[in-house]
């Protein structure tokens, strides 16, 4: 019987007593003693030498055969064999487009730039009516991002600018979104802008709004730059200054004895053409 059917099958100390108890320990001891076996050691296994490396090329790193070299780091990508991969070839559609300035819109990686016009940028900004300066760059991107809003706008591919960026005529409906810029007074005819467009320049101009609202302070003169005069003070001897002339009051009722003594004194009385007095009513006789 095996140690373990003698472990489980033993009654409970409370039964067997310190007697029992005895007798188990003896019974158990021989069972003890026995050393267990010893596993074989396995030697370890090494790789013939003449196997045959079938992984593809740049799965298993080379062998090192020399010391290791630091080299520098990769440069910038090149840049892609073809600028216009991705592109549109002519007409799409832009949706839920960002506005970056008065005249560039972000539709997901694609930038489109609206052509025949010079937007603003958005830290420009112009001369007020009052002749500061107010952020018309900010104020035109946002009046382009009213118009735009999340509508699609229907874009005709004029030019390619570089990489995921294109020149484009895009309209919203009827209207055509460049053409309305400039009406708006937010951007400028570009040089190869059609006819229409340098007429509503013109117009803006004429009407001052956007950009032009205040373009009449611009060309005022600078104004003139006073310098204050110190004041000249007679200095007896001078012939150059007139000197300071006061002249006497005349005679009061105060002083002549025809008035009660105490007769307010005007200074500046008219002299009396006879020189008997001031001119007014007379005193009591």
């Amino acid at each position: 019987m095996f140690p373990s059917a003698l472990v489980a099958r033993r009654p409970s100390p409370a039964r067997l007593g310190v007697p029992g108890l005895v007798r188990a320990t003896l019974v158990l001891l021989p069972w003890l003693a026995v050393p267990l076996p010893v596993q074989a050691q396995t030697p370890a296994v090494t790789a013939p030498s003449g196997i045959r490396n079938v992984s593809p090329p740049g799965v298993v790193a080379p062998p090192v055969t020399g010391p290791l070299i630091r080299v520098a780091p990769a440069g910038k990508l090149a840049e892609p064999k073809d600028p216009e991969a991705g592109l549109p070839k002519d007409a799409f559609d832009v949706k839920g487009a960002v506005v970056l300035d008065g005249g560039t819109l972000k539709a997901g990686r694609l930038i489109v730039r609206i052509a025949h016009v010079e937007g603003l940028a958005p830290t420009q900004t112009c001369t007020s009516r009052l002749g500061g300066d107010w952020p018309c760059g900010a104020r035109a991107r946002a009046s382009l991002q009213g118009l735009v809003r999340a509508y699609t706008l229907a874009c005709r591919r004029v030019a390619a600018l570089g990489e995921r960026e294109i020149s484009a005529v895009c309209t919203k409906g009827p209207t055509d979104v460049g053409l309305w810029l400039v009406r708006q007074g937010w951007a400028t005819p570009a040089a190869e802008a059609p006819e229409a467009y340098r007429q509503a320049v013109d117009e803006a101009r004429e009407a001052k709004v956007g950009q032009w609202q205040a373009e009449w302070v611009a060309e005022l003169a600078p104004p003139m730059l006073v310098t204050p005069v110190e004041p000249v003070l007679a200095v007896p001897g001078d012939a150059g200054a007139a000197p300071l002339v006061v002249l006497p009051a005349g005679p009061s009722a105060a002083t002549d004895g025809t008035g009660p003594s105490g007769q307010w004194l005007n200074p500046f009385d008219v002299q009396d053409p006879d020189g008997a007095g001031t001119a007014g009513p007379a005193g009591p006789d």
